[in-house]
């Protein structure tokens, strides 16, 4: 815990105190969105940000799956 006040602190120059007071969903918010800001500074953290990303997709890509072999689109009536 103390690590992630410490990284929140010195990327937002935010205080230990002010950190402290935050509601902790708001606390998660910060790291999750430095975490990823952090990621997307090189192309290696940016291609593991996309991968993620496509492991956690739950609409359906239409677009690939029209180009795919043997699909037909059905009209709706």
């Amino acid at each position: 815990m103390m690590r992630q006040i410490v990284y929140i602190s010195t990327k937002t120059s935010m205080g230990f105190n002010e950190i402290l007071q935050l509601p902790y969903a708001i606390f998660l918010g910060y790291l999750k969105q430095l975490w990823v800001l952090q990621m997307e500074e090189t192309q290696e953290g940016r291609d593991a940000l996309y991968k993620e990303s496509a492991i956690h997709q739950t609409e359906p890509d239409l677009g690939r799956l029209r180009q795919l072999n043997g699909y037909q689109a059905k009209g709706v009536d």
